[in-house]
């Protein structure tokens, strides 16, 4: 992610490291209009095109340079037939971004094909066309259109809903609902092609309760087809037939009775109610249908809400650890600046002994980002590296004494480090670990004696007790 102001790469900060513009709320845009096109390409991969395109429209509204969103965007017209819009999206992605855009190979993919972009426009125009005679009433003519726009463009999805509400005003239902169908192969969900079908379904169940000939009146009415009857004067009489039949006995009667009872309960039986039963089962097959498209596309929003979740969840604990090592690493040379600076104000006053022990508690092996201060720290070092090796002398005597060898061995330790050469506290530091219970420290500091300082004063005890046991 970019700057909006500057252009440089953002940081995990509210504010860009480059200009220092706030872009918190430009970051949650961004990341809102890659949540509506991850959920539009979601949609578009269950072919529900209208949705898909509503979604990745409000991902371009956000983030107008959201490029992967314009592409797809396109692709989704495209497929609809709306290739008018598709070719707009598709130029505007290629402007925003020149280099490495799918976009550009979709644009000179349909121009190689000879003749592809004038029979698109062709297209649009006899869409157009069809579009003017169905508001003028014309509606053979645009049923001719229409059909010859489907052979050229065959996803327009325009034109099978226009198709179908002429189908649909001419009462010819089937037609509509095969129509209306096979644009629902090419877009499932799009709210105006189901309200269509839902519509014409109606229609066909009030034809099914509808007496035979008033449905076939209302269909020849629809069509503009009349029935011819002859023309009566006010001198014309009509001489009824004459169907007069004898009487019929009780029993008779009562038998015809029963048989038209068993004949309407075998019509229910054998023919409504299986067409009832079929007809309830394809109603609850595109209702599961439907149901777990919306299922699936709640569930791959929801999946993706939650990794966001565990993402932000996981830097604000990463960002937790990071300041409270910042914390602790903040206090460590905050102490250290103050006791280096009260060790140099003790050596300006001459008092070397508490400039020393100031200095001692400076964690000089700790890594400090300012030059000054580890200057200053190494120079200071070297002035009181004799008192520091004098006093931790007498600390590790004063130790030795009361028998804390613990303590000596540290004391003895620091005066070395700060004085190699001082063979005294080499070899009181090995009787210190000698008598804490080292033998292996206690030979190792003895041996020193012996191989570093054979004009040492105690070189024959450390000669005995490097090869022996013994003392002093």
């Amino acid at each position: 992610m970019i700057c909006y102001n500057c252009g440089n790469v953002l940081t995990n900060s509210d504010f860009c490291s480059h200009c220092g513009m706030d872009v918190s709320v430009y970051k949650r845009i961004v990341r809102l209009s890659n949540t509506y096109y991850n959920a539009g390409l979601t949609k578009a991969r269950n072919r529900d095109l209208a949705g898909a395109a509503d979604t990745l429209r409000r991902s371009v509204k956000l983030n107008k340079r959201n490029v992967d969103a314009r592409n797809l965007l396109g692709l989704v017209y495209f497929e609809m037939g709306e290739t008018v819009q598709a070719f707009s999206e598709w130029v505007m992605s290629t402007n925003i971004q020149p280099d490495n855009n799918p976009a550009d190979r979709y644009l000179v993919a349909i121009q190689q094909e000879k003749g592809k972009v004038d029979e698109l426009n062709h297209t649009i125009k006899k869409f157009n066309i069809a579009l003017d005679y169905a508001r003028k009433g014309t509606d053979d003519m645009a049923i001719i259109q229409l059909k010859k726009v489907l052979n050229q463009n065959p996803n327009l999805i325009k034109a099978y809903q226009l198709l179908c509400l002429l189908y649909t005003k001419n009462g010819q239902y089937e037609r509509a609902k095969r129509t209306i169908k096979k644009s629902m192969k090419i877009d499932k969900c799009n709210p105006l092609s189901i309200r269509y079908l839902r519509e014409i379904n109606e229609y066909l169940e009030e034809e099914k309760k509808n007496d035979p000939d008033r449905r076939i009146e209302r269909r020849r009415s629809l069509r503009g087809v009349f029935v011819d009857r002859p023309y009566l004067s006010g001198n014309d009489v009509i001489i009824p037939q004459n169907n007069f039949k004898e009487a019929i006995t009780g029993a008779q009667s009562i038998l015809h009775i029963i048989i038209g009872l068993l004949l309407g309960a075998a019509l229910v039986y054998f023919i409504v109610t299986p067409a009832r039963l079929s007809n309830m089962s394809d109603k609850t097959s595109d209702m599961q249908v439907e149901y777990n498209q919306k299922i699936a596309i709640k569930n791959s929003t929801i999946s993706e809400l939650q990794n966001q979740v565990d993402s932000i969840t996981k830097e604000r604990n990463d960002l937790k650890t990071n300041l409270a090592q910042y914390t602790d690493t903040g206090n460590t040379l905050s102490k250290n600046y103050s006791n280096l600076l009260e060790s140099v104000n003790y050596y300006l006053d001459k008092d070397y002994k508490k400039s020393a022990t100031s200095l001692e508690k400076v964690d000089g092996k700790m890594k400090m980002d300012s030059a000054p201060f580890t200057a200053v720290y190494n120079a200071l070092s070297k002035q009181l590296s004799s008192q520091v090796s004098s006093s931790a002398y007498e600390a590790g005597m004063e130790a030795m004494d009361v028998n804390d060898y613990d303590k000596a061995i540290e004391q003895f330790t620091k005066c070395i480090e700060a004085d190699k050469d001082n063979d005294d506290a080499i070899y009181y530091l090995a009787w210190a670990y000698k008598r804490n219970g080292d033998e292996t420290n206690a030979k190792k500091y003895f041996q020193k004696i012996v191989d570093d300082f054979p004009d040492s004063e105690h070189i024959d005890v450390a000669r005995n007790q490097a090869g022996d046991s013994g003392e002093e």
